[in-house]
């Protein structure tokens, strides 16, 4: 079965001058056009710094409120991750509530960031389907 998502690297994503960025990675609903066309919505944004989490989830949440704007749908939840290539941190916008999860998720743990990871990633595919299903 062919994805119905696309990961791409490095795209800009903008509303408006205050939001806009370029997130290291965009999960999105795949474009008919092809598999690097973006459609909407948008789903997950993956921000990476060193070490300075505070500043990575600066922006992550800004490229989160501006995909939520460009979804034009507030009450799709918009998925976070901040990551330094060994922690990974994990987030979600619903409407205008952010929430972080308290733990973070380590390379060391693999079992757990696979499964935090692989459960972004369904949520993002359940949506998607219920979306086009109506």
């Amino acid at each position: 079965m062919r994805s119905r998502t696309v990961a791409e690297q490095s795209q800009h994503l903008g509303e408006d001058a205050k939001l806009l960025g370029f997130p290291e990675y965009i999960l999105a609903k795949r474009s008919p056009l092809g598999k690097v066309v973006f459609d909407k919505p948008y789903f997950l944004l993956v921000e990476a710094k060193q070490d300075n989490f505070e500043a990575a989830w600066a922006q992550c949440l800004a490229e989160m409120i501006a995909a939520q704007a460009i979804n034009s749908a507030p009450e799709l939840v918009i998925y976070g991750i901040a990551s330094n290539g060994s922690t990974w941190q994990f987030g979600k916008l619903e409407k205008t509530t952010f929430t972080k999860s308290p733990r973070p998720s380590s390379i060391y743990e693999l079992d757990n960031l696979f499964a935090a990871v692989n459960f972004v990633f369904q949520a993002c595919e359940q949506k998607l389907m219920s979306l086009a299903a109506t």
